[in-house]
């Protein structure tokens, strides 16, 4: 990646740009960040101006849009109409094809059948959607983490690849097929042709045509034939047919496919996900340039923790908020980042710009960010900015007035006064987070304040002179009476003032705490919303509900030299110290044994191990191993250790009894614990081996054995026939059937005839390899069912059998071990000397309905639901069950409740609309809809007086479209109205006179004409404050507009990275809005949450995860959110109400705050048990 030049902007609309990729004769390829922090690749038109450009651009723009993203690098976005146009696709972090064979790489085996796969997958999406890429070559494939993509659609439906007057073509010569070269349009089967072309390329890495002129390539081309000698015999024989020189003869993208992996050919996406699956695992070096915010947390975690403290100041000091909401880069002088502070600060925070000087630089006496893109790309920034983005721009103001009130004389007529100092020092005194204030800035604050008190006095002075005069005139008991009242409600306004300030304070003070000690964190977040309920403090309690953390145990002290152990699932600990043993539970942090040495033993605990139980503990003290029964603290059994040499140290693994005792990476011997038996197997082993739960097998992979060596016990003969570069780590199924061997993919090998399993049959690794994939850990679960791997910082679970990603997890540090706890629900980490907890289950609840019944609609309280079974007829019940099916409903779909809930719309199979009595289901009224027209949406008015139909007509050059009003008691037709376009959704507004369409307009049911200024957005899902003149817009974020304005209130709501929203919902008093949205996994699965916001505020309170589902409602008193749909039975209640949430975190924490937590972070205010409220 090339630094930006003079002339790049910062940002382009939402994306900051942190370098350039490339460029060429259309764009500039930029690496950006989009506001969620994801990198993304921009690439940006060369001359606006140009209407060809732009024209080529936005069919470049339409051709890739079409495309599933199977192997290819997926179209996030475009904008082609502002004065940069630019389209977003996905980054791929990796080299190109042709990049890697330069560096030496050549593709052969297995590796060869995955590229191979790769391409043809991404070629049959690619024609599957109508679009001929026409340009593809080793330079358009990169070798991305998860598998080779497809990149540069730039001529593909743009430029027939022919050629043209001057005789050049359009493509790269050496990969065009001979029918272009002929004059014809190149086609699908072009495409098939260089496919093969790349597979000679990659197995031989020579171009398959070669010559010095375009002329001699094009006679290449047309006459000689490949070499290909190098390819696997199978794979000769398809690049042999995709090469041949007459088109129509060479096999489809498809056929190709089906060739090489097995798939059905009618299951065009499930012959897709097995062509992605199939073409994972390819690695190379990674060449591609570190992303900002791993570059920023790399620097980050070599920060000693004081200048870790020191960290979030400094950068907040170069970013600044503007008034709309958006933050941007600043200049910050030293003197801001040094004045006021001790040596050692000044120390650490030179250290800190030194440690950060790829991504900070300087400029005379200031500092700033020298790529803005890390405000998105580095997520401890963006957690701190947002932390404090109220005060950044507060923080501005108090930097700039102070230093010119300073450099001007310190003038009183410079100081700030009234409304603007109260709340810069109400800013100054609760709402920092991160910021330090200058001395300057202090004394700035503090003069305003002494200003400010010298002009009360004064005018209090006043105020007591005619006091004076007056006091003839008044009963003193009654001015005695109106001091006193105004002395307590002022003394009450001291009091709440300062709750809701330390209630701020702890509430941030929990989010420090989350991951090191969780159930604190909760309780303070408690704490905070009791104090100061508010936006802040809500959303600080949500997230303590939502939060993965739900534990953590950090060691106990142990005197002198120490050792610990864990057990197999987390829930044991053991600390060996100087004088003796302690035995603890996790979960309850209750020590359950002390056992003191034997007399006579100097113990200097070097290692430790326990079993997978717990109930067996070895300690390796001086040059002796010892096992111990933790039930009892009985010594079982000792071995010597070899004497000399450092790294001592003892890992069990699946065997409950047999531990290895290792020597650096060597076995030293493997013992059995239980009884005193051992073996001295020649075994090396990266970090520990693999014991066979069975204890038939050890395993190891080594740098001096050249890789993998599994040994069968007792007999210690070695397996042979499972080959040595199997994997980098290495585990045994709990059956000990199976050695899984795993090096960015997973081969799972039959130990009994030492044979590879099909890829078909085993479960798909889904992180690649990686430098310090040595270190990793595999765990199985006890039931085989789910696989667990530590890798670095990160935390991965499986389904063993589908290859599903279940669950991903981001510690703050290295992983030192991880286990799965037997529950499924539960996941332990080490990190360091702590423990922590990780909650895989819901914290919501949810409720099925009887039968196999699926939820069609909720009425708008939730209370009630409208329900089918497999095309029955629509039933309507309440959570004591369902009630009478409604008469003639059989087949119906959209339906629809009245705002009361009484009368339920729905849409026949005939395409009439329906109304019926939902107490009786007695069908009130049928309305006929033309054969030629549809439904496309129905609302019904706030008073339920009205419903309103928006008619269709499909697959017509002059398409009907209506709008039609009905009496909701009758069905009388009250008006009908032809309308230009479809409207898309349609919802009511709050008076009921007009609906508003996700199309951008307002209609009046009275006219169907246009109202009001309307607004530019479109969407696909829509929803109206029932409060407030304000309309919801959910698109990729959700936009929120001033209906009587007609203008768009920013920010947006900013969902989530590659989300779509599929739902919206105001709560009754407009103070809260709920969403679904719906974003694609890894997997190809789609993931769907719902999120909570605030409305007034902008700021998301929750986030929760749930099914596949599409509907929502608000409960009558707003406490709850309901959420259903998609042809599902489960209708789950997510709490939105403060204190119900308060009462899930307490319960969740499993306690309420003590006193003497209450002291240490809430001096001055009285000890309240907050969880009894």
């Amino acid at each position: 990646m090339d630094a930006l030049i003079a002339g790049d902007p910062q940002h382009i609309g939402e994306y900051w740009l942190a370098g350039r990729l490339g460029s060429g004769g259309q764009g500039v390829v930029y690496d950006a960040y989009d506001r969620e922090g994801r990198r993304v690749a921009l690439k940006v038109l060369h001359v606006a101006d140009n209407q060809a450009g732009r024209d080529r651009f936005a069919k470049e723009a339409a051709a890739a849009g079409r495309v599933a993203s199977f192997c290819t690098a997926r179209v996030l976005a475009s904008d082609l109409s502002g004065s940069r146009p630019y389209i977003v696709s996905e980054y791929v972090a990796g080299p190109s094809l042709r990049q890697a064979i330069n560096q030496g790489r050549r593709f052969t085996g297995d590796d060869l059948h995955r590229l191979a796969t790769a391409i043809a997958t991404a070629l049959t999406a690619v024609h599957d959607a109508g679009v001929i890429h026409r340009d593809l070559k080793p330079d358009n494939v990169l070798l991305g983490a998860d598998g080779p993509r497809v990149i540069d659609f730039g001529i593909a439906r743009t430029l027939d690849m022919s050629l043209t007057k001057t005789g050049e073509v359009s493509g790269t010569p050496t990969y065009m097929a001979p029918e272009v070269f002929m004059g014809q349009r190149a086609g699908a089967p072009a495409d098939v042709f260089a496919w093969g072309a790349i597979m000679v390329f990659a197995s031989t890495g020579a171009d398959p045509f070669k010559a010095d002129n375009l002329g001699g390539v094009m006679h290449q081309v047309l006459s000689a034939e490949p070499d290909l000698s190098g390819l696997p015999p199978r794979l000769a024989t398809l690049v042999a047919a995709a090469m041949e020189k007459d088109p129509s003869v060479r096999p489809t993208a498809r056929d190709l496919l089906l060739a090489l992996v097995s798939g059905n050919d009618r299951d065009m996406r499930g012959l897709l996900t097995a062509g992605s699956h199939a073409a994972r695992g390819v690695h190379v070096p990674d060449l591609a340039a570190p992303a900002l915010g791993t570059i920023a947390e790399d620097a980050y975690g070599a920060l000693t923790p004081d200048e870790r403290e020191l960290a979030a100041e400094v950068f907040l000091r170069m970013v600044a908020v503007t008034d709309d909401g958006h933050e941007t880069v600043r200049w910050a002088l030293r003197e801001e980042l040094l004045a006021g502070r001790s040596e050692r600060e000044m120390l650490a925070i030179e250290h800190i710009l030194q440690a950060f000087s790829y991504l900070v630089t300087k400029k005379g006496d200031a500092v700033g960010l020298s790529r803005p893109a890390l405000l998105r790309a580095w997520p401890r920034l963006r957690v701190w900015v947002d932390a404090d983005r109220s005060g950044l721009a507060v923080l501005s103001q108090i930097s700039n007035a102070a230093r010119h009130w300073a450099e001007n004389g310190r003038k009183d007529g410079d100081l700030l006064q009234g409304s603007r100092l109260d709340h810069m020092l109400t800013w100054a005194a609760t709402g920092r987070r991160h910021i330090t204030l200058t001395p300057q800035e202090r004394d700035f604050l503090a003069a305003g304040t002494e200003l400010t008190r010298k002009r009360i006095r004064r005018r209090w002075l006043t105020t007591v002179a005619l006091s004076g005069l007056l006091a003839v005139a008044l009963v003193a008991g009654v001015i005695a009476v109106l001091q006193s009242r105004q002395m307590a409600e002022q003394s009450n306004l001291v009091v709440q003032q300062r709750d809701q300030a330390v209630g701020r304070q702890v509430a941030a003070e929990a989010d420090k705490l989350r991951t090191t000690d969780p159930a604190r964190a909760m309780l303070l977040s408690v704490a905070g919303w009791r104090l100061a309920p508010g936006t802040g403090t809500r959303q600080s309690l949500t997230t303590s509900l939502t939060m993965p953390e739900s534990a953590a145990f950090r060691d106990p002290g142990a005197k002198g030299v120490s050792a610990a152990a864990a057990a197999a699932d987390g829930r044991t600990r053991v600390i060996a110290g100087e004088d003796g043993v302690r035995v603890y539970d996790t979960p309850s942090q209750r020590q359950s044994k002390f056992w003191k040495w034997p007399s006579g033993m100097q113990a200097l605990p070097a290692a430790a191990a326990l079993s997978p139980s717990g109930r067996t503990l070895v300690i390796v003290s001086r040059n002796m191993a010892y096992s111990w029964d933790t039930m009892t603290g009985r010594k079982l059994y000792e071995h010597r250790v070899g004497a000399g040499g450092p790294g001592v140290h003892v890992a069990f693994d699946g065997h409950e009894s047999l531990a290895a005792v290792m020597r650096e990476d060597t076995l030293e011997f493997l013992w059995d614990t239980r009884t005193g038996r051992s073996y001295t197997p020649e075994l090396e082993a990266d970090h520990a081996p693999a014991i066979a739960p069975s204890g038939a097998y050890i395993a190891g992979v080594g740098l001096n054995q050249r890789g993998l060596k599994v040994i069968h016990l007792p007999d210690l003969t070695v397996e042979t026939r499972i080959p040595k570069n199997c994997g980098t780590v290495v585990a045994f199924t709990p059956d000990s059937r199976r050695l899984l061997c795993a090096d960015g993919d997973i081969a799972a090998w039959d130990l009994r005839t030492a044979t590879k399993l099909p890829d078909e049959d085993r479960p798909f690794w889904q992180a690649s390899a990686s430098e310090d994939f040595r270190s990793a850990r595999l765990r199985v679960s006890r039931d085989g069912g789910r696989l667990l791997a530590a890798e670095g910082r990160t935390l991965h679970l499986w389904d063993a059998g589908k290859g599903d990603e279940l669950y991903t997890y981001q510690a703050e540090g290295e992983l030192d071990d991880a286990w799965l706890d037997p529950d499924g629900r539960t996941i332990r980490y080490l990190l360091e000397n702590s423990i922590i907890t990780v909650d895989l289950g819901s914290r919501v609840s949810s409720r099925r309905l009887p039968g196999g019944y699926a939820v069609g609609a909720f009425s708008q309280d939730g209370r009630l639901v409208a329900a089918t079974k497999d095309g029955g007829a629509v039933r309507v019940g309440d959570a004591r069950g369902l009630g009478v099916p409604m008469t003639g409903s059989e087949g119906s779909t959209d339906e629809l409740f009245d705002p009361v809930g009484k009368r339920l719309a729905a849409v026949g199979e005939d395409r009439a609309v329906s109304v019926w009595d939902v107490a009786t289901g007695t069908r009130l009224w049928r309305h006929p809809v033309p054969k030629t027209q549809v439904v496309l949406s129905q609302a019904f008015t706030p008073d339920g007086g009205k419903l309103v139909l928006s008619l269709t007509e499909l697959s017509q050059p002059d398409a009907l479209n209506e709008l039609v009003v009905l009496a909701a008691d009758s069905g009388r037709v009250l008006s009908r109205h032809p309308l230009n376009t479809a409207t898309g959704t349609i919802v009511s507004t709050r008076d009921g006179t007009a609906v508003v369409s996700s199309t951008g307009k307002a209609l009046e049911l009275r006219t169907g004409k246009v109202v009001g200024p309307g607004f530019h957005g479109a969407g696909q899902s829509i929803a109206v404050s029932p409060t407030a003149p304000l309309l919801a817009l959910g698109s990729t974020t959700v936009e929120l507009w001033d209906t009587a304005k007609g203008a768009e209130l920013s920010p947006a709501l900013r969902v989530a990275s590659n989300a779509q929203v599929e739902a919206v919902r105001f709560s009754h008093d407009g103070a809260l809005l709920a969403l679904i949205s719906r974003s694609v996994g890894e997997t190809f699965d789609d993931v769907y949450t719902v999120q909570i916001w605030d409305v007034g505020s902008r700021q998301r309170l929750g986030s929760y995860p749930i099914e596949i589902f599409d509907l929502l409602a608000f409960s009558a008193d707003d406490h709850t959110v309901y959420v259903s749909g998609n042809h599902s039975g489960t209708i789950t209640q997510i709490p939105v109400d403060g204190d119900r949430i308060a009462e899930l975190v307490c319960k969740r924490a499993g306690r309420t705050m003590s006193p003497q937590e209450w002291s240490q972070y809430l001096k001055g205010v009285p000890y309240r048990d907050v969880c009894s409220l």
